[in-house]
Order: C-alpha cells, then structure tokens, then sequence
C-alpha cells in the first residue's frame, strides 16, 4: 500500500485536480497537463464542514517496452521475479507504502490497479479508523459520480459529453470499450488507505531486528529477501494484532502458529520476535520444499498450502502470475490475488536495508603450503 510510480517519456498521461475545502470556501487548481494534453479548467466543487482536499490522479497510463518488460520479469531477486503482467500491481503498492498515508483513500479498479480514478484525502487526523469515519462520505459521492460515468459510457453516451473525468476514465479504459465490460467496472470500484506512516515506523523497527532475522533466515537455507516479509505482514511490530486474530511480527493464526510455537493464555511466542521469526523460517522453508517455488511458497504462507495445491490444480501451471490472473477460488480474494506484488513492492523498498545487514559470504582461502627449510 505504498508509492513511488515510475515515469516513461512520452508514454505517460497524468493530469492532477485539486480542491481544497475548508469552512465553505473552495479553490480548484490543474497542474499542467503532461504529453502534450489540452487545458481545460477544472470546476471547482463545493462541500461544508470538516476540511477535505479531492486529489484526482486519473488515470496513469504506461505502456512498456519490451526491452524493459524483460528486465522486470528479473526484478531484484533470482528467487521473486516481477512478471511483466504484475508490473502495474507492484507500482500500485509501492505507492501506498511509500507515497498515500493514512488520510489518502485511493479509489481504484478491484482488478486492474494501474486505474485510479480518484484519491479522497483527510486532513487533521493521523488516527487511521478516524480518517476513515471522516472520508467516508466524500468517498461514496466520489464512488457514485464514478460509476454514473462507467455506465454512461457503456450505453454509449460520449465522453465530450461527461466532461474532464468522462475523458479520463475513456482514456484509463482505452475505449470504445464492451458495454459489459464498463458495467464491470462500474461494479469494481475498491478504496484502499495508505500506509506511508506505518512502512515508516517499521523501517525504523527493523533496524533493531535485522541482524538476527538474517542470520535465522540463512541458517534455515531461507532467501534472505524474505526478511522483507515482516514490513508487509506487521510493520516489523512484535505487538501486531490484525482483525482476523494474527499475531507478531510474521503474523501467525493460532492453528499455524501452534505447529511451531508455544501458544497458551500465559504465553504467546508469536509475540517473540526471536521465536517467530524461527518459526517462519521452518514455515517457508517447509513450503518451498513441497511447492518447489519461492513465489508459491510466499503465497502458501499468506493462503495456505492447500489452497494453492488447489489453484495450481485448477490453472494447471506454477506460474504465480497464471494463477493469479485465471485462478477464481471463493477463497481467493483481492488480499490473496495481491499479497505477491504487495510483497515485491516491499521488497523493493526493504532491499538496501537487507544489504546494509546482510553478512557478507565468507571469503574461500587458499590452503597453506609447509615451509621447506634449508
């Protein structure tokens, strides 16, 4: 949930609305359109109450080279390549890791990130359920006009006719386009917060943990890239708790966290550090070996090993970006469809920290030869 969206020449459009709302009172501006794009004016709209700022950024759109679609199937590791087909996802969460906060709401299509239609934005709050109370109105009016546009679209309403946002949202979709596939879209709009302040703070926790996470993670034969997990999974906060009841730094549901760890009303190791990151050693670990993949492991982790012996089954192929496209489990939702390129987008960020830490390999010597006398 982080940021940081690449830029190409001439291939990309990004035109910026903002309107800043306070005590009645409204100002639009417009950046300066990119690529050569025209200056219409952007109308100022008007809300009472709480200050709010509307930030749009329709509809970055970018088109790959080959040459640099190849370099991203490398990515930064041998062990977690970034298919080319989730370039666009891994650029969405790098930007909410690293660029929306806990006061951006990002509204975007459910299963094509590079679509941000909108970005609702609350001042005055750092308290993350808060600024969720407080946008949510703003988020349901942007959420509607957004819809009404996709539909006006599918029944083949002009989008001269639906003003500046009715040609961003034509441009984003590359239309014409099939009338049911923007009704879809009509359907599939999603809002995610950022999390920019919480990747902060657990930058700034790992530096005390990651010396020992290294040295576990290498004395299990486990890549040390996954030493990036944590910035994904809890912040590197030893006291996480998520809604669904993981825990520690790795998050471990009890049913897992039991096969590895003691768990008991007067003791819960998922909170050690130490003894969490043990036990997700031998979890990856345990993982690779029956799934033979990295990247399936790491999915296997977040949906479980039978789910993804079951979405290998049914797409009939290892390939993480193949079962991630085609895979339709009831379990297998937008977090799991996403939980690889959020992990990449970490990964990306957490790199130069792992380097920092990393032991180096030990140096090989040449053996000694004995000293003739005389």
């Amino acid at each position: 949930m982080w940021g940081g969206a690449a830029r190409v020449a001439d291939d990309m459009y990004a035109l910026r609305r903002v309107v800043t709302t306070s005590m009645g009172r409204s100002r639009a501006y417009r950046s300066h359109a990119l690529a050569g794009r025209n200056g219409d004016r952007m109308p100022a709209s008007r809300w009472r109450g709480l200050p709010l700022v509307i930030l749009a950024f329709p509809l970055v759109l970018s088109r790959l080279s080959p040459a640099a679609a190849a370099s991203d199937a490398v990515g930064i590791s041998p062990h977690f390549p970034k298919p080319p087909a989730l370039h666009a996802s891994v650029e969405f969460w790098k930007r909410m890791y690293t660029e929306f906060g806990v006061g951006d709401f990002v509204l975007h299509d459910r299963d094509n990130l590079h679509v941000i239609y909108d970005v609702v934005q609350v001042n005055g709050t750092t308290n993350e359920r808060r600024a969720e109370e407080l946008a949510k109105p703003e988020i349901e009016r942007a959420r509607e006009r957004y819809e009404v546009i996709l539909v006006s679209l599918a029944r083949s309403i002009p989008p001269e006719a639906l003003g500046i946002e009715g040609r961003w949202v034509d441009q984003a979709w590359g239309c014409p386009c099939p009338p049911e596939g923007l009704l879809r879209a009509a359907a599939n709009i999603r809002v995610q917060q950022g999390v920019r302040e919480k990747v902060e703070e657990g930058m700034q926790r790992a530096r005390g943990l990651l010396p020992r996470i290294l040295s576990i993670l290498h004395r299990h034969n486990v890549p040390e890239e996954l030493a990036a997990l944590p910035l994904v999974e809890s912040a590197f906060n030893p006291q996480a708790r998520s809604r669904a009841g993981a825990v520690g730094l790795w998050q471990f549901v009890a049913p897992t966290g039991k096969r590895y760890l003691t768990i008991t009303r007067g003791r819960d190791d998922r909170r050690d550090p130490i003894r969490a990151t043990e036990a997700a050693a031998r979890l990856l670990r345990h993982n690779y070996e029956t799934l033979g993949s990295w990247p399936l492991a790491l999915m296997a982790y977040h949906h479980g090993m039978e789910g993804v012996l079951a979405a290998r089954a049914a797409v009939g192929s290892s390939a993480v970006e193949e079962i991630i496209a085609r895979y339709t489990g009831p379990r297998f939702g937008f977090a799991s469809k996403n939980f690889y390129a959020e992990y990449l987008a970490a990964l990306e960020i957490f790199r130069p920290a792992i380097r920092e830490h990393a032991q180096p390999p030990p140096r090989p010597t040449r053996p000694s030869r004995p000293i003739r006398k005389g």
